[in-house]
């Protein structure tokens, strides 16, 4: 398979129908930079879309696997055997993500416990301790929002949301924004810089446990 070719021939379909890029996502539910890879020969469509490809454009399968038309039609048999391909791979592909998004969202929810737990921890503290210096409590209350256990809940809570949001589709949505995708790009970055304080509170504590 020439995936070039088959780039260079579904491009050739598009502007047959005067389809834009993004017209071309919009029916097949995928993002106008797949659709470019599609055309570049960079990546080939997924099997379970190719059927769909193949309708709107008026053409075979087969064509389209090959980056050419042919001049007799693809017979029920192999259309019917496309389908089913198809459709497999598309149940596979909802199985997958309903897996995605039960861990996900359990993920999410023994996050929000373990933070909610990190701080009803130094509440208690605070009690055992009878300290009534509000700043010396306002500190041990901090803790319990930065400190490396709730950090790390609070990467594994935006990892369970990202997982949620491929699940449900609605990263499509997040791939043809750019305000969405600088939103993701930021939310990168936070995660970096939480994971490295987190790396360093726990430095930091063995250090001093090690002085002790």
């Amino acid at each position: 398979m020439d995936q070039k070719k088959t780039g260079n021939f579904l491009k050739e379909l598009r502007k047959e129908k005067n389809f834009t890029q993004e017209q071309v996502a919009d029916k097949l539910g995928v993002s106008g930079r797949t659709i470019s890879r599609w055309e570049t020969g960079a990546y080939m469509p997924d099997i379970s879309l190719l059927v769909d490809i193949a309708e709107m454009y008026d053409v075979d399968v087969r064509d389209i696997i090959d980056g050419e038309r042919k001049d007799k039609d693809m017979n029920s048999e192999v259309k019917e055997v496309a389908v089913k391909m198809a459709d497999y791979s598309a149940m596979q592909t909802e199985n997958l993500k309903k897996w995605i998004k039960t861990m996900s969202v359990s993920l999410l929810i023994v996050s929000a416990f373990l933070v909610i737990m990190e701080i009803v921890s130094q509440i208690m503290m605070i009690r055992v301790n009878g300290t009534t210096d509000l700043r010396l409590n306002t500190i041990y209350i901090i803790e319990g929002f930065m400190g490396p256990a709730s950090i790390m809940a609070y990467i594994t809570m935006a990892l369970s949301v990202m997982g949620i949001v491929f699940a449900t589709g609605k990263h499509r949505q997040f791939a043809n924004s750019h305000k969405a995708g600088s939103l993701v790009k930021a939310g990168v970055v936070v995660a970096i810089l939480l994971a490295v304080i987190a790396l360093a509170e726990v430095m930091l504590m063995v250090g001093m446990l090690y002085m002790m």
